[in-house]
């Protein structure tokens, strides 16, 4: 073939393609760059950004062509899976203007000779262009691997997008290899805030075996030591409550598992989280005593006056049955004294004037100037240090 013979192939093949995008026909463009040689491909790829350049607007106007036909003439016709990837998320494609592309299909056919390697090398580089909080891409993303069968790589915007998607099925493929990520990846909490399909979809699977149901609680443990709002962490403590075992055995098993990170928890997780954990500790009845004095030191801590009263239910039970822990107790008993509510103040000293005669007094004394007056003068008559002996 002569040179130019050969160029005008070329042009020939450009001059197609440039005016199927131009007639809007996405479709056309995809059949006939699938049917170009090398040589063409190059060509047409070539000359695609000065085209695409033509179309956009100056400014901050929303790009008026049509995207799905360049996206189809670039998906076909360059070369490498990281070009494919730039191409496809151009501004042009993904301003704010810009919904969600339907066009997975058509793409995914126009690679479907492309080797297993290259569209591995696509499918994650695709999920490394996902943004929050709209996931433009996520669909053709989602669809390349599963295609693949690739392992995606860690993301948070691609688990984020995924859980705002409807709730996974049992034969869902990402469902192994996104389904753990969800206490891990931020933004999660917040997008499922509220979505109760995804925690009956959750427990249904749980209850079927197909997915773990320790795993997810052992997750929402996890993501609860991690910190965070409420709002961040609300999805996960409800959760946690839906997948605990009914039976009581089980449950206990389950806590003693996980017994110092529920205390870790105490002092400053968010109320919901602290309430949760509080009540799986009551619940049991060998919880080691050194955890039952931190537990109830974290609780007498905090500011909410209905996880303080639940504490100081807590600490009254445990002296009544294990006496040797009133020393431990009292010092937690008296980070109340300063609590804001004057009813909580009340009913800790009140506590304070129950403890056995033998504990030590120490802490609860040096916690008195944080008292108002009449409950001050109650709690120095009891344990007032004794004076000077008669001369």
């Amino acid at each position: 073939m002569s040179s130019l013979t050969q160029q005008r192939d070329l042009t020939d093949a450009w001059n197609e393609t440039a005016a199927r995008i131009d007639a809007h026909d996405a479709d056309g463009v995809a059949e006939f760059v699938r049917g170009l040689d090398d040589d063409e491909r190059r060509e047409v790829a070539r000359r695609l950004p000065e085209l695409l350049r033509s179309a956009a607007p100056r400014g901050p106007r929303p790009f008026m062509g049509d995207d799905a036909a360049f996206r189809a003439a670039g998906a076909g016709t360059l070369g490498g899976a990281a070009a494919v990837a730039a191409w496809l998320n151009r501004r042009e494609f993904t301003s704010r203007w810009a919904g969600e592309h339907d066009d997975t299909g058509r793409l995914l056919d126009l690679w479907d000779d492309r080797d297993d390697a290259w569209r591995t090398d696509l499918a994650r580089r695709l999920v490394l262009r996902l943004r929050s909080p709209r996931h433009i891409g996520l669909d053709l993303a989602l669809a390349l691997l599963a295609e693949t069968g690739a392992e995606p790589p860690e993301h948070d915007p691609l688990v984020v997008g995924w859980v705002s998607t409807a709730p996974p099925r049992a034969k869902d493929p990402m469902l192994p290899v996104l389904l753990p990520r969800i206490f891990e990846a931020e933004g999660v909490g917040r997008a499922l805030r509220g979505n109760t399909s995804w925690l009956r979809t959750l427990a249904t699977l749980a209850d079927r075996g197909a997915v773990d149901r320790r795993a997810l609680l052992d997750g929402c443990v996890r993501r609860f030591l991690r910190g965070g709002t409420a709002t961040d962490l609300r999805f996960f403590v409800s959760l946690h409550r839906l997948l605990e075992p009914a039976d009581l055995d089980a449950r206990r098993r389950h806590v003693r598992r996980h017994a110092r990170d529920y205390v870790r928890l105490l002092p400053s997780a968010p109320g919901p989280v602290a309430e949760l954990a509080a009540g799986l500790l009551r619940e049991l009845p060998d919880l080691k005593p050194e955890y039952v004095v931190e537990a109830l030191d974290g609780l007498l801590f905090r500011g909410e006056v209905g996880l303080v009263r639940g504490g100081l239910a807590w600490l009254e039970s445990t002296v009544r049955r294990s006496p040797e822990l009133a020393d431990g107790c009292a010092a937690a008993l008296a980070r109340a004294f300063g609590h804001t509510s004057p009813g909580v103040r009340r009913r800790a000293v009140r506590l304070a004037l129950k403890l056995p005669d033998t504990t030590a007094p120490d802490a609860l004394r040096d916690a008195v100037p944080l008292l108002p007056d009449d409950l001050a003068a109650q709690l120095t008559a009891r344990y007032a240090p004794p004076g000077p002996p008669a001369a």
